[in-house]
Protein backbone atom coordinates (compact mmCIF):
# COMPACT_ATOMS: atom_id res chain seq x y z
CA UNK A 1 0.00 0.00 0.00
CA UNK A 2 1.78 3.20 -1.42
CA UNK A 3 0.15 5.13 1.96
CA UNK A 4 2.15 2.70 4.23
CA UNK A 5 5.58 2.40 2.61
CA UNK A 6 5.21 6.55 2.73
CA UNK A 7 5.00 6.24 6.37
CA UNK A 8 7.78 3.68 6.71
CA UNK A 9 10.12 5.74 4.65
CA UNK A 10 8.90 8.86 6.65
CA UNK A 11 9.98 6.68 9.92
CA UNK A 12 13.68 5.14 8.48
CA UNK A 13 14.46 9.08 6.54
CA UNK A 14 13.31 11.39 9.67
CA UNK A 15 15.15 9.42 11.87
CA UNK A 16 18.62 9.28 10.21
CA UNK A 17 18.29 12.96 8.82
CA UNK A 18 15.96 14.99 11.44
CA UNK A 19 15.30 16.02 15.03
CA UNK A 20 13.20 14.08 17.04
CA UNK A 21 10.36 17.05 16.79
CA UNK A 22 10.67 16.85 12.94
CA UNK A 23 9.88 13.35 13.67
CA UNK A 24 7.16 13.68 15.27
CA UNK A 25 5.53 16.68 13.45
CA UNK A 26 6.24 14.48 9.78
CA UNK A 27 4.56 11.13 11.39
CA UNK A 28 1.43 13.75 13.26
CA UNK A 29 0.48 15.59 10.03
CA UNK A 30 0.90 12.13 7.41
CA UNK A 31 -1.45 10.13 9.67
CA UNK A 32 -4.18 13.41 9.84
CA UNK A 33 -3.84 13.89 5.86
CA UNK A 34 -4.49 9.90 5.19
CA UNK A 35 -7.33 10.20 7.55
CA UNK A 36 -9.03 13.16 5.53
CA UNK A 37 -8.02 11.36 2.41
CA UNK A 38 -9.89 8.33 3.47
CA UNK A 39 -12.87 10.50 4.20
CA UNK A 40 -12.85 11.99 1.17
CA UNK A 41 -12.52 8.71 -0.89
CA UNK A 42 -15.25 7.13 1.21
CA UNK A 43 -17.92 9.96 0.37
CA UNK A 44 -16.84 9.98 -3.80
CA UNK A 45 -17.01 5.78 -3.87
CA UNK A 46 -20.23 4.75 -5.47
CA UNK A 47 -19.77 1.51 -2.89
CA UNK A 48 -19.40 2.94 0.72
CA UNK A 49 -17.97 -0.22 2.30
CA UNK A 50 -14.75 -0.55 0.09
CA UNK A 51 -13.43 3.17 1.26
CA UNK A 52 -14.71 2.42 4.49
CA UNK A 53 -12.54 -0.87 5.10
CA UNK A 54 -9.64 0.78 3.38
CA UNK A 55 -9.35 4.05 5.91
CA UNK A 56 -10.29 1.41 8.68
CA UNK A 57 -7.28 -0.72 8.02
CA UNK A 58 -4.77 2.40 6.66
CA UNK A 59 -5.54 3.58 9.79
CA UNK A 60 -5.03 0.73 12.12
CA UNK A 61 -1.09 0.03 10.07
CA UNK A 62 -0.31 3.64 10.76
CA UNK A 63 -0.82 3.37 14.05
CA UNK A 64 1.09 0.68 13.68
CA UNK A 65 3.91 2.24 12.38
CA UNK A 66 3.74 5.05 14.68
CA UNK A 67 4.12 2.20 17.91
CA UNK A 68 7.49 1.23 15.54
CA UNK A 69 8.58 4.79 15.67
CA UNK A 70 7.94 5.59 19.38
CA UNK A 71 10.23 2.12 19.65
CA UNK A 72 12.60 3.66 17.34
CA UNK A 73 13.00 6.87 19.02
CA UNK A 74 12.89 5.39 22.75
CA UNK A 75 15.93 3.30 21.53
CA UNK A 76 17.57 6.12 20.02
CA UNK A 77 17.09 8.54 22.89
CA UNK A 78 18.21 5.72 25.34
CA UNK A 79 21.36 5.34 23.39
CA UNK A 80 21.39 9.64 23.08
CA UNK A 81 21.48 9.48 27.17
CA UNK A 82 24.28 6.91 27.71
CA UNK A 83 26.41 8.41 25.57
CA UNK A 84 25.91 11.75 26.75
CA UNK A 85 26.45 10.29 30.30
CA UNK A 86 29.62 8.86 29.17
CA UNK A 87 30.80 12.29 27.74
CA UNK A 88 30.23 14.50 30.32
CA UNK A 89 32.23 11.84 32.86
CA UNK A 90 34.85 12.12 30.59
CA UNK A 91 35.06 15.48 30.24
CA UNK A 92 34.70 15.71 34.31
CA UNK A 93 37.92 13.27 34.54
CA UNK A 94 40.12 14.80 31.56
CA UNK A 95 39.39 18.21 33.26
CA UNK A 96 40.37 17.22 36.87
CA UNK A 97 43.47 14.95 35.61
CA UNK A 98 44.43 18.30 33.75
CA UNK A 99 43.73 20.10 37.05
CA UNK A 100 46.29 18.02 38.75
CA UNK A 101 48.66 18.02 36.49
CA UNK A 102 49.18 21.71 36.07
CA UNK A 103 49.42 22.04 40.12
CA UNK A 104 52.10 19.29 40.36
CA UNK A 105 54.28 21.01 38.30
CA UNK A 106 54.14 24.51 39.38
CA UNK A 107 54.75 22.59 43.05
CA UNK A 108 57.48 20.70 41.46
CA UNK A 109 59.16 23.82 40.12
CA UNK A 110 58.52 25.66 43.29
CA UNK A 111 59.97 22.49 45.15
CA UNK A 112 63.34 22.56 42.81
CA UNK A 113 63.88 25.68 42.03
CA UNK A 114 63.22 27.98 45.45
CA UNK A 115 64.66 28.51 48.52
CA UNK A 116 61.53 27.21 50.49
CA UNK A 117 62.50 27.90 54.02
CA UNK A 118 63.43 31.69 53.12
CA UNK A 119 60.27 32.58 50.83
CA UNK A 120 57.70 31.04 52.63
CA UNK A 121 55.14 34.39 51.93
CA UNK A 122 55.59 33.98 48.50
CA UNK A 123 55.24 30.74 47.94
CA UNK A 124 52.19 30.62 49.87
CA UNK A 125 50.59 33.45 47.96
CA UNK A 126 51.73 32.74 44.95
CA UNK A 127 50.50 28.87 45.14
CA UNK A 128 46.92 29.91 46.42
CA UNK A 129 46.94 32.08 43.14
CA UNK A 130 47.52 29.22 40.81
CA UNK A 131 45.60 27.10 42.41
CA UNK A 132 42.55 29.48 41.92
CA UNK A 133 43.41 30.14 38.53
CA UNK A 134 43.26 26.24 37.32
CA UNK A 135 40.24 26.26 40.05
CA UNK A 136 38.49 28.63 37.88
CA UNK A 137 39.58 27.09 34.69
CA UNK A 138 38.27 23.66 35.42
CA UNK A 139 34.78 26.15 36.54
CA UNK A 140 35.16 27.91 32.77
CA UNK A 141 35.12 24.39 31.38
CA UNK A 142 32.44 22.87 32.90
CA UNK A 143 30.08 26.13 32.57
CA UNK A 144 29.49 24.90 28.84
CA UNK A 145 27.96 21.33 30.22
CA UNK A 146 24.86 20.13 31.26
CA UNK A 147 22.89 17.29 32.29
CA UNK A 148 19.03 17.45 32.73
CA UNK A 149 19.04 20.99 33.07
CA UNK A 150 21.81 20.80 35.88
CA UNK A 151 25.35 23.00 34.78
CA UNK A 152 28.47 20.89 35.88
CA UNK A 153 30.02 23.66 37.13
CA UNK A 154 27.24 24.65 39.79
CA UNK A 155 28.43 21.36 41.71
CA UNK A 156 32.07 22.32 42.76
CA UNK A 157 33.57 24.24 45.34
CA UNK A 158 35.43 27.11 45.94
CA UNK A 159 36.56 26.21 49.04
CA UNK A 160 38.19 23.41 47.24
CA UNK A 161 41.08 26.21 46.59
CA UNK A 162 42.16 26.32 50.34
CA UNK A 163 41.71 23.03 51.15
CA UNK A 164 43.96 22.17 47.76
CA UNK A 165 46.77 25.19 49.09
CA UNK A 166 47.21 23.63 52.93
CA UNK A 167 47.63 20.28 51.40
CA UNK A 168 50.26 21.03 49.04
CA UNK A 169 51.87 23.25 51.78
CA UNK A 170 52.29 20.88 54.13
CA UNK A 171 54.18 18.78 51.73
CA UNK A 172 56.08 21.39 50.44
CA UNK A 173 57.88 22.59 53.89
CA UNK A 174 57.35 18.56 55.97
CA UNK A 175 61.15 18.99 54.95
CA UNK A 176 61.89 15.61 53.70
CA UNK A 177 64.21 15.22 50.27
CA UNK A 178 62.91 16.97 47.02
CA UNK A 179 62.24 13.52 45.66
CA UNK A 180 60.27 12.01 48.56
CA UNK A 181 57.62 15.39 48.73
CA UNK A 182 57.35 15.17 44.95
CA UNK A 183 56.04 11.65 44.88
CA UNK A 184 53.86 12.49 48.14
CA UNK A 185 52.40 15.35 46.34
CA UNK A 186 51.45 13.51 43.08
CA UNK A 187 49.97 10.98 45.47
CA UNK A 188 47.79 13.48 47.02
CA UNK A 189 46.89 15.20 44.37
CA UNK A 190 45.95 12.16 42.51
CA UNK A 191 43.66 11.47 45.11
CA UNK A 192 42.33 14.64 45.48
CA UNK A 193 41.65 14.96 41.90
CA UNK A 194 39.81 11.59 41.42
CA UNK A 195 37.72 12.56 44.78
CA UNK A 196 36.46 15.56 43.18
CA UNK A 197 35.76 13.68 39.93
CA UNK A 198 33.55 11.12 41.61
CA UNK A 199 32.25 13.64 43.59
CA UNK A 200 31.14 15.80 40.80
CA UNK A 201 29.82 13.07 38.82
CA UNK A 202 28.09 11.98 41.50
CA UNK A 203 26.25 15.31 41.91
CA UNK A 204 25.58 15.54 38.75
CA UNK A 205 23.93 12.10 37.56
CA UNK A 206 22.02 11.20 41.12
CA UNK A 207 21.06 15.00 41.92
Amino acid sequence: MDDLQAVNNIISNAVKNSSYITVLISSGVFIIYTIIIKIVDYFKAKNKSKPLYEMANAIKQISENVVKLNQVLDKTFQDAETKEVNRINNIITTTFNSFKASIISYCIDVIIHNNVEHNKDIIKENLYKTISTEYYKVYSIFSAYEHDTVNVATKIKEEWIDSITQECLQVIFNGNSALDRIRQLNNKLTIISEEYSIYTSNKIFNH
